[in-house]
């Protein structure tokens, strides 16, 4: 893999990381806050079980674009 592909990959997957978790943040807090302002559970959990997923494929997403950054320096 050559410098450039590992650059543009790491540019990539690092920005699409960072998007997912922080809109998966959000709405995880949002659905802590659905939740102490007893709406109806069937919200809160949709909406907390979304939001898990956003945030775990942004920390994938992450764990992806070190690996190029890995490849960049070596």
């Amino acid at each position: 893999m050559n410098l450039d592909t590992a650059r543009k990959r790491w540019m990539t997957q690092g920005t699409i990381s960072f998007l997912l978790f922080g809109t998966g943040l959000s709405v995880v807090f949002d659905a802590a806050y659905r939740r102490i302002a007893e709406a109806h559970w069937e919200i809160w959990a949709a909406e907390g079980t979304l939001g898990l997923i956003l945030l775990m494929t942004g920390l994938a997403y992450f764990g992806s674009s070190v690996r190029y950054l890995v490849h960049m320096d070596r």
